[in-house]
């Protein structure tokens, strides 16, 4: 069983962070009409739930451990951590020297921003000998609009109906596609970053946006001359098209949404 707990909170000034106690889980802690950074740092565990109680873990210990590195470590001196792959690495060295709980940890992550997020494995960051060798993974969030129709053409229309229903509709149908890219590499010598973002940025837009936003995937994109433009394969095309793009850093994972309901992830 596995159980996920995230805390959100802002980064002020510690003669202005009120009661530890959050009236408003949802919002950032502390409350702040201030204009700062407001994150989301969040925690997964792994283990056998208590017989009687039905807990993996009581949740107001892990709202505690995580507050208390908020409170302790982020908000006093944020510049202490000049990037998110450094600030996700500290908060993990914290996380496994104040961990007591029968629970294992799986992981941790800091969201910057609702598209920015770095994760870290604390399966694999417990192994390590030094921390320079701890693995730092990025997911940026992109997207695009475009149009496909859902269609074989070693099918009959008969059985392309059937199975494509409304999607196979000869005119084709658009969405609003959402695309999570995720590098991974370590952080000890590259200046605290897994890569450079802007250039991040740039090679997805160039490789990926450019090529798919506000197309007919069937008949403007080569890749899908021959290849029914599911988000399955556009997944498996997008991950084709960025893979070995980054220099040392490694790309990990493509997901793509075609809906807020579905997404396909192609995986190394």
């Amino acid at each position: 069983m596995r159980l996920s707990r995230e805390i959100r909170f802002s980064l002020v000034s510690p003669n202005n962070i009120g009661p530890a106690e959050s009236k408003n889980s949802w919002a950032g802690w502390p409350s702040t009409s201030a204009v700062v950074p407001s994150l989301v740092m969040r925690c997964v565990i792994e283990g056998e739930p208590d017989v009687e109680s039905g807990f993996l873990c009581n949740v107001s210990l892990i709202d505690e451990l995580l507050r208390s590195i908020a409170t302790d470590l982020l908000i006093p001196n944020p510049q202490r951590f000049p990037t998110g792959e450094l600030m996700v690495r500290g908060i993990c060295q914290e996380l496994l020297k104040c961990w007591d709980h029968a629970a294992s940890l799986v992981s941790i992550s800091l969201a910057t921003n609702p598209y920015l997020e770095f994760s870290i494995n604390l399966e694999q960051a417990m192994n390590l000998t030094t921390n320079e060798d701890m693995t730092v993974q990025l997911t940026q969030q992109f997207e695009f609009s475009a149009a496909h129709r859902l269609h074989c053409s070693q099918f009959s229309d008969e059985k392309n109906r059937q199975l494509f229903g409304k999607c196979n509709n000869p005119a084709g149908h658009g969405h609003n596609y959402v695309l999570d890219v995720t590098l991974s590499n370590s952080v000890g010598n590259q200046g605290g970053a897994i890569t450079s973002l802007e250039k991040f940025e740039a090679t997805v837009k160039e490789r990926v946006i450019d090529r798919l936003d506000h197309k007919h995937l069937n008949h403007d994109i080569e890749y899908f001359a021959d290849i029914n433009p599911t988000v399955e394969n556009i997944a498996a095309a997008v991950f084709e098209w960025l893979d070995g793009c980054f220099g040392e850093a490694t790309l990990e994972r493509v997901r793509v949404y075609e809906t807020p309901k579905t997404w396909a992830e192609c995986t190394r």
